[in-house]
């Protein structure tokens, strides 16, 4: 997949404060895997959301000080501090993945910081309520791969230094 195709495809329903102009100008690769069963419940329950909790373990913003981004796996430790509306969605979407006939299909958007760091760029509620209802599921995580540099994503000032 190109970037074009990547842009066309997501570019609508992604939020992120994305500069797809500076990022064309690296020639950002697209990647495209598909992942089933484990190796797809593994890889989702790794990804970063765009969620953020602050050194007190609550829900946070993505500039505020000391935040760090959530995982996938991670992001419902922070639950009780979420607002309703991203608790009301999360829980309908993971009762209607475990009701729903299987396996589910989720097509997630990414922007690859490296090899073992992927941030999610649209899906954050999906990506959660999937890993919350743990069903069979084939995931495909198209993934754009660009420098670590929060002119292009702002969320990515988080990634210039391993995590810990």
């Amino acid at each position: 997949m190109e970037l074009n195709d990547f842009a066309a495809r997501f570019r609508p329903d992604i939020r992120a404060k994305l500069d797809w102009e500076r990022l064309a100008t690296f020639s950002a690769p697209v990647r495209v895997e598909s992942l089933t069963q484990g190796e797809a419940q593994r890889r989702l329950a790794d990804l970063f959301t765009v969620w953020y909790v602050a050194p007190a373990g609550t829900d946070s913003t993505w500039n505020a000080p000391g935040s760090r981004p959530l995982r996938v796996a991670a992001a419902e430790r922070t639950l009780l501090s979420w607002s309703e509306r991203r608790r009301d969605t999360v829980t309908a979407l993971a009762r209607a993945f475990t009701e729903g006939p299987g396996p589910l299909r989720l097509t997630l958007p990414a922007y690859r910081v490296d090899e073992e760091r992927y941030v999610l760029l649209d899906g954050n509620h999906r990506a959660v309520a999937a890993h919350q209802a743990s069903v069979d599921m084939h995931l495909t995580l198209c993934s754009l791969s660009g420098p670590a540099c929060e002119s292009i994503l702002p969320d990515l000032r988080h990634y210039a230094a391993p995590l810990s």
